[in-house]
C-alpha cells in the first residue's frame, strides 16, 4: 500500500491530522503520519524549522553528559538515532571527533571519563563512527596546541556527528510534501473550531496566512500540537486546560567567531569554569562556533536573543581553555539564541539537570500535545505521537476506524537528498561533488559545499549554472553560498522571505561579516522577480531582515 497524494482525496474530506508547528518535531510527524497514508496538513507561523528547530548546537548527538544523570535509556535511544540519521541522511548528518580535555583538579577524571566513554561505545552497540582513543603526554598537547596545557591529564577523542539542523527539518518537509501533505509556511493556526462549545470534540482549525492576510477554515479529525518553546503560550491560547506549565525553557546562546580568532580543528568539548556546564567550541562553515548557555528563560518565545551577559559568559569561559585567544565581544561575528522546550521537573531543579526526555498528552477533545525531546530523537518521537493519534482515531472517528494504514518505514526511507543514492555513505556524498565539477565545471570548494547541503538534489543547481554561469556566483566571498541557491531555495526550498534564504537556507546571517546586510537588497530584488513581489512587499521583507540582523547584535548595545 502507498500513501495517497493529495490530488487521490477529495477536497471536502477532513484531514486526519492538523500538526500546529513545522519545527523538526512537527515536520518529523507530518512525514511519519503521511506515509502511513493519512491525509495530513501542518501550519508554521514562521518559516520551517526558524524556531528552536535552527538554533541548536548543530549535532546528531548521543548525549554523552547524560550518562553523569543516569539516563542510560536515553543515550541508548540517541546513539541508536544517530546510526539511523546517517542512514537516511549522509549529507545532513557527518562524523565529527570531539575532543574531551581533562586536567588534574577535573572530575570526572581521566580514568572514570575513559570509562564512561566505554559504555557509550557499548550503547551504541560499538557502531559509532570511530571508538574513541585516549591520548597523554605530548600527544596530547598536540591534538590542538591553542588549548591550555597545564595541567592537562590526558585528552579524549570520541565521535558524534554534526548536521544542518534547519535542512534536516526542510527535508523532512519536503518528503511529506512529496507524499502529499500540505505543509504551509508563515499560515498560523488562529482558532480551533469544535463540535459545540468549548471542551467539546476538535472538527477544525481556522489559519490565516501571515503573508497576505487571508483566512480559511481546516475540517479535521484531530490535531496535533507540536509547538516547541510554544506549547505553554498555545495551551493558553486554545484554552487548553492541563492543569499544570508543561515547559521549563531555557536559553541556549552561541557565538560566532572568525577561525583565526580560534582556530579548531576539532569540536571540543569544555567545562566552563564559571558554573560548571558542558560547553561546546566547534569548526563550522569556515568559522567557530561557541555554545552553549544554559539559563531559565521567562517571557515570549518570540523574542529571544542573546544578551551582554550571555556573550561575557561564554568569552570567559572559553578563555579558560585557551588563554591565548583571549577573545572579546568585538571578536563575534553573530550569534543565535534558542529556547530549549524541556518538561517542568522538580523546582529548584539545575538548568542542565532537567531531562531530555518527551511526553505525549492525549485529550478527550482530539488534540494530542508533544512537549519536551531533542533534535537527535525527533524521528521517534514523531512515531510514537502518529501512533498514538491512530489509536485515538481508531477509538473515536468511525470514518477512520476500518481505514488501513501502512508502516511509515522512516527508519529505511533516505531524505530527499540522499535518494537514489547507491550506497548511504559519505564517499556516495563525495562522488555528487566531484561530478559538479567535473560535469559543470563547478570550483571543489563550492562543489563539496553543495553536495554537503543538497545531496542528490546539487545536479539541479549544476544544471542551473551550466545554463547560467552567473549563477554560479558566491553572495559572499568567504563563505561558499551561491546566486543559483537563491532561485533553487524560492523554486524548490519553499522559501517565502528574505530571511528565510539569508537565515536559514544559505545562512550569511550566521557566517557572514556583514551578516548579509551587504547583499540582502539584490537578494530581494532577485525574489521580487520571482515572487512577484511589489516594490512595498521587497522593502518589507528587507527590513524585516535587517531588524533580524539587529536582533542577532543586540548584545552589543
Amino acid at each position: 500500500m502507498t500513501a495517497p497524494t493529495s490530488r487521490q482525496l477529495t477536497d471536502d474530506s477532513p484531514y486526519d491530522l492538523v500538526i500546529i508547528g513545522g519545527g523538526i518535531t512537527g515536520a518529523g510527524i507530518a512525514r511519519d503520519a503521511v506515509l502511513r497514508g493519512m491525509k495530513v496538513a501542518v501550519f508554521e507561523k514562521g518559516d520551517f524549522g526558524s524556531g528552536t528547530s535552527s538554533k541548536s548546537s548543530k549535532l546528531i548527538h548521543g548525549g554523552l553528559r547524560y550518562l553523569e544523570h543516569g539516563e542510560i535509556g536515553l543515550v541508548f535511544e540517541s546513539v541508536s538515532e544517530r546510526r539511523v540519521q546517517t542512514r537516511v541522511a549522509p549529507h545532513l548528518v557527518r562524523p565529527q571527533a570531539f575532543l574531551v580535555p581533562i586536567y588534574k583538579s577535573q572530575k570526572p577524571g581521566l580514568e572514570l571519563m575513559n570509562l564512561g566513554l566505554w559504555i557509550y561505545d557499548s550503547l551504541a552497540l560499538f557502531r559509532a563512527p570511530r571508538m574513541h582513543k585516549t591520548f597523554r603526554g605530548a600527544r596530547a598537547t598536540e591534538l590542538e596546541p591553542e588549548i591550555k596545557s597545564d595541567g592537562l591529564k590526558g585528552i579524549i577523542e570520541y565521535y558524534d556527528c554534526a548536521t544542518d539542523d534547519a535542512r534536516l527539518v526542510l527535508e523532512n518537509v519536503l518528503d511529506a510534501r512529496a507524499q502529499g501533505a500540505v505543509c504551509r509556511s508563515y499560515t498560523q493556526v488562529v482558532r480551533i473550531e469544535r463540535e459545540d462549545g468549548p471542551g467539546t470534540r476538535i472538527r477544525g482549525v481556522t489559519v490565516k496566512d501571515l503573508l497576505t492576510g487571508e483566512e480559511e477554515t481546516v475540517a479535521c479529525r484531530a490535531v496535533v500540537l507540536a509547538a516547541g518553546a510554544w506549547t505553554d503560550e498555545m495551551v493558553d491560547r486554545f484554552e487548553l486546560p492541563l492543569g499544570r506549565r508543561l515547559l521549563r525553557r531555557t536559553k541556549g546562546v552561541h557565538l560566532v567567531l572568525p577561525r583565526d580568532r580560534l582556530p579548531v580543528s576539532r569540536a571540543i568539548t569544555l567545562i566552563s569554569h564559571v558554573d560548571g556546564r558542558v560547553m561546546f567550541v566547534i569548526p563550522w562553515r569556515g568559522r567557530t562556533v561557541v555554545g552553549t548557555t544554559d539559563t531559565d528563560f521567562e517571557g515570549t518565545a518570540d523574542e529571544v536573543w542573546a544578551d551582554d551577559e550571555d556573550v561575557a559568559y561564554l568569552c570567559r569561559s572559553v578563555n579558560e581553555y585557551f588563554p591565548r585567544a583571549e577573545i572579546t565581544p568585538a571578536d563575534v561575528i553573530a550569534t543565535w539564541a534558542g529556547l530549549r522546550p524541556l518538561i517542568r521537573g522538580d523546582e529548584g531543579e539545575d538548568e542542565s539537570e532537567v531531562s531530555r526526555e518527551h511526553e505525549v498528552f492525549v485529550r478527550d477533545d482530539g488534540m494530542l500535545i508533544i512537549a519536551g525531546g531533542k533534535l537527535t530523537t525527533y524521528r521517534r518521537m514523531a512515531k510514537e505521537v502518529v501512533r498514538a493519534a491512530v489509536k485515538w482515531l481508531r477509538g473515536h472517528d468511525d470514518g477512520f476506524a476500518e481505514r488501513e494504514l501502512d508502516r511509515a518505514g522512516t527508519k529505511q526511507r533516505p531524505l530527499p537528498g540522499a535518494q537514489g543514492l547507491e550506497e548511504p555513505t559519505l564517499e556516495a556524498v563525495a562522488a555528487i561533488g566531484q561530478r559538479l565539477m567535473d560535469t559543470y565545471g563547478i570550483d571543489a570548494d563550492d562543489a563539496t559545499h553543495l553536495c554537503g547541503v543538497y545531496g542528490v538534489r546539487a545536479e539541479l543547481i549544476g544544471q542551473a549554472i551550466a545554463a547560467d554561469r552567473s549563477l554560479g556566483r558566491r553572495l559572499d566571498p568567504e563563505a561558499p553560498y551561491l546566486w543559483a541557491e537563491v532561485d533553487f531555495a524560492v523554486a524548490h526550498d519553499l522559501a517565502r522571505t528574505v530571511e528565510d534564504v539569508l537565515a536559514r537556507r544559505a545562512p550569511l546571517l550566521l557566517v557572514g561579516r556583514d551578516q548579509g546586510l551587504d547583499v540582502c537588497d539584490e537578494v530581494a530584488r532577485r525574489m521580487q522577480t520571482l515572487l512577484g513581489w511589489s516594490d512595498d512587499e521587497r522593502a518589507r521583507h528587507v527590513a524585516t531582515y535587517q531588524q533580524e540582523v539587529a536582533d542577532s547584535r543586540r548584545f552589543r548595545a
